[in-house]
C-alpha cells in the first residue's frame, strides 16, 4: 500500500508544469515557478525517488496510426492473491496490452489492448480464456470510440495555475503513415518523455537534428499530443475510481451535454465513450469513496433521463500503463 507523501507548494507548482509539458527543461520550469534549475532537478528527483512520479509518458494518438483500443474486463473466481498476481503479471508482460489493473467492485481485472483489428484482439481473448478458463467467472469487452486526457485540476488549483483542458483523440481521427524511425522514436518516448534529444538520437541511431525535426513533425500531425507525468496519486491521498455507465436512448444534444458535464467534473482524468457491454466510462482521482459516491449521485440527478444504470471499480493495483504498443520500459 502506498504511503501518502506530503507535497508543498513548490512541489505542486513543479508538478503542474510537468502536467502541462513534461519535456520542459529544468531551466524552463524554474523560470515559471521562480526556482533555480538545480532546485527543480532536486525536487523532481525526490518526487521520483519517493514514487510520486512513476515516469514521464508521451501521449500518442495511436488512432491516427490505425491502432484500435479494446478493453477486457474479468470477474474471477476460485482465486487467491498468488493467482491474481500471476494473472496480473501475465498481462503486464503481454506485448499487446496497454493498461493492466487489479480492481475491487464489479470487475477484478481490467486489461487494455492496442491491436490492429478486431480479429487480432479476438485471437488474444481466446488464448486468455483457454489459459485461465477455470478462474474466469464472467468477461466483458469494449472498444474505445473517444478518449480525453484531462488536466489534473487539483494540481493547478493548489499551485495557482489556470486549468487547461484538451480533448485528445477519437476513433474517427484521420490516419497518418509513419516510417521505422518515427516508430522507434514513439516507442522510446512513450515511457520516457523527458529523454534528452542526444540520448534519443543515439538510441534511434540518427542525429539530434533529425530527431528534433521528426518529433516536431509528429506533433504537427497530432500523432504526439502531449508530454505528461504519470503520478501515483495514492501517495497524494487520492484513490482511482472508474464509473461504468449504461446510457439510455437519448438525443445527440443531450448525450453531448452529459459527456461534457462528466468530463468537467473535478477529478475526472480519462472520460471515455465506448462501444460494448456499456456506453461510457469515467475515470476519477478523488479523495475517498464518499466523494466518488457524491459525484455519481450528482450525475444521476442531473442526467436521470440519460443514465440507465451504473457500476464501479476501485483500483487496487496497477501493473502496467503503456500508451503505445511495445513501448520501451527501460526508461521507467
Amino acid at each position: 500500500m502506498s504511503t501518502e507523501y506530503s507535497l508543498d507548494v513548490k512541489d505542486l507548482r513543479i508538478l503542474a508544469e510537468l502536467e502541462i509539458n513534461a519535456r520542459q527543461s529544468n531551466n524552463q520550469i524554474g523560470k515559471k515557478v521562480k526556482l533555480s534549475k538545480e532546485v527543480v532537478k532536486y525536487r523532481i528527483d525526490r518526487l521520483i525517488e519517493t514514487g510520486v512520479i512513476v515516469r514521464f509518458h508521451t501521449v500518442i494518438n495511436y488512432f491516427k496510426l490505425g491502432i484500435v483500443k479494446f478493453k477486457l474486463y474479468l470477474r474471477l473466481t476460485n482465486i487467491n492473491k498468488d493467482k491474481i498476481e500471476e494473472i496480473g503479471q501475465y498481462f503486464c508482460q503481454h506485448q499487446k496490452t496497454e493498461w493492466v489493473a487489479h480492481t475491487t467492485g464489479r470487475w477484478d481485472m481490467m486489461i487494455g489492448f492496442l491491436v490492429n483489428n478486431v480479429n487480432e484482439f479476438d485471437d488474444e481473448i481466446q488464448i486468455t480464456i483457454n489459459k485461465y478458463s477455470q478462474f474466469i467467472q464472467e468477461k466483458a469487452v469494449t472498444t474505445t470510440l473517444y478518449l480525453a486526457h484531462e488536466t489534473r485540476e487539483f494540481l493547478e488549483s493548489k499551485s495557482g495555475k489556470k486549468p487547461t483542458r484538451v480533448i485528445y483523440h477519437t476513433s474517427k481521427d484521420s490516419q497518418e503513415k509513419i516510417d521505422e524511425i518515427d516508430e522507434e522514436i514513439l516507442r522510446i518516448m512513450a515511457n520516457n518523455a523527458r529523454i534528452p534529444i542526444t540520448e534519443l538520437a543515439q538510441e534511434v541511431k540518427t542525429t539530434s537534428r533529425v530527431c528534433q525535426y521528426r518529433i516536431k513533425n509528429l506533433e504537427e500531425k497530432n500523432i504526439i499530443l502531449a508530454y505528461n507525468s504519470n503520478l501515483d496519486t495514492r501517495k497524494m491521498n487520492k484513490i482511482f475510481c472508474k464509473a461504468i455507465i449504461y446510457l439510455s436512448n437519448t438525443t445527440k444534444d443531450r448525450l453531448n451535454k452529459f459527456i461534457s458535464y462528466a468530463s468537467s467534473i473535478d477529478g475526472a482524468i480519462w472520460p471515455q465513450r465506448v462501444l460494448g457491454n456499456w456506453d461510457f466510462e469515467l475515470d476519477l482521482e478523488v479523495e475517498n469513496y464518499e466523494k466518488f459516491q457524491d459525484i455519481i449521485i450528482d450525475l444521476k440527478e442531473k442526467f436521470a433521463d440519460v443514465i440507465k444504470n451504473h457500476e464501479f471499480c476501485i483500483l487496487s493495483k496497477e501493473y502496467k500503463l503503456d500508451l503505445y504498443p511495445n513501448a520501451d520500459r527501460s526508461g521507467k
